[in-house]
């Protein structure tokens, strides 16, 4: 290994270091001085050299003015200069080794304080990022708050009103005086109450998981057969369609069609866009057709419903917003639900949802999955 080698790995101020730079110390291969394991100047700089320069200088110009003064150098004049020669390069010696140690010490306190400097720096870019970050965060929990409370004293007060109303008369035993129809018509209010209170409390944890942590609470690791659980949830409501006197037509195709996601999330998806569509549709029919194009699924539901006013259709898809025409038939929604499924769709690569409504004529939603076999 060559001495440059060598020496890129000998730190300054160690008894290894070898000062390539300085003319001496390169051609000895060694120290010369103790001082010179502090120094990285170039020999013509360095200071025991000037001193050395100035020694001579100083001897020819005493020796030149003794001879000249008594035209001859005495041995006690010898003595007298190379004594105060030695003695002063002694402390000049002493004094430079100080100088250069304090400066060498000097340039590696600033050095690490720089070090400490950038470091903070990056520290407290750090520490700011991460306090940014719980601040969102906490600005998100405080706004998921307001808007909890919001939606408790609204859509929550009327069906737990219906609730508890039709509990206090049981209690009371007046329902007893009934007759059997109005009985069963009162428990029955009750009863779609209460799933309306479960749906109206599942869309608000659903929507926090959104707000939060819904790209790590929703496992896209599913593998789906989008005919199959179609065909499933179209079954769950053919009742609900039955009972609304509703055609309720299902274009089923004759593959399967696989794609990869979170099963839980999207049968909530369609399952919530079947029940408005249903739920929004008072004569008619709600359809629903899955068809395959090229390496996509294309879902769609479509409803000869009250439709969307066109002043709400941009704004349907937010939490807590409901049309106008929607609120006056069911005043007890959450406003949450087609946010959960526009949320859903587009956590799911290549998702997609589009809508197309006009008042009093329907609504038609428009899902497109890409094939599990076209997910790269």
């Amino acid at each position: 290994m060559s001495n440059e080698k060598q020496n890129e790995k000998k730190e300054i101020g160690k008894d290894c270091y070898i000062n390539r730079n300085c003319w001496l110390v390169n051609n000895l291969n060694s120290l010369p001085y103790k001082r010179c394991q502090y120094c990285e100047l170039k020999f013509r700089k360095c200071l025991f050299l000037q001193y050395q320069v100035i020694s001579i200088v100083l001897l020819s110009f005493s020796f030149i003015l003794f001879y000249i003064i008594d035209r001859s150098i005495s041995v006690s004049a010898i003595i007298i200069i190379f004594t105060l020669v030695i003695v002063y390069g002694y402390f000049f010696n002493n004094s430079t080794e100080k100088i250069i140690k304090s400066n060498f010490f000097e340039k590696k306190a600033k050095k690490s304080l720089k070090e400490l400097s950038d470091n903070l720096e990056e520290r407290v870019k750090e520490q700011t990022k991460d306090i940014q970050k719980k601040a969102n965060r906490m600005m998100r929990l405080l706004k998921m708050r307001s808007e909890f409370l919001d939606i408790a004293s609204h859509q929550l007060r009327t069906p737990t009103s219906v609730i508890k109303g039709t509990l206090a008369m049981l209690k009371e035993g007046d329902l007893e005086n009934m007759s059997l129809a109005e009985r069963a018509k009162f428990i029955d209010g009750m009863y779609k109450k209460s799933i309306k209170l479960e749906e109206i409390i599942n869309n608000i944890l659903m929507a926090s998981e959104m707000d939060t942590d819904g790209d790590k609470a929703m496992a896209l690791n599913d593998r789906i057969d989008l005919t199959e659980l179609a065909d499933k949830i179209i079954a769950q409501h053919s009742l609900d369609a039955q009972n609304k006197k509703l055609h309720l037509v299902w274009q089923k195709p004759d593959e399967p069609m696989i794609l990869q996601g979170s099963l839980r999330y999207i049968e909530e998806a369609i399952n919530n866009l079947l029940d408005n569509a249903i739920k929004y549709t008072n004569k008619g029919s709600v359809t629903t057709t899955l068809v395959k194009n090229k390496r996509k699924a294309l879902l769609t539901i479509q409803d000869t419903g009250i439709g969307i006013p066109k002043e709400d259709q941009n704004k349907v898809f937010k939490k807590f917003i409901r049309a106008k025409n929607a609120r006056n038939a069911y005043t007890d929604g959450s406003g949450l639900g087609l946010f959960i499924v526009k949320e859903i769709i587009y956590k799911h690569p290549g998702a997609k949802i589009r809508m197309e409504s006009k008042e009093n004529k329907g609504t038609k939603f428009n899902l497109e999955f890409i094939l599990l076999d076209n997910i790269k």
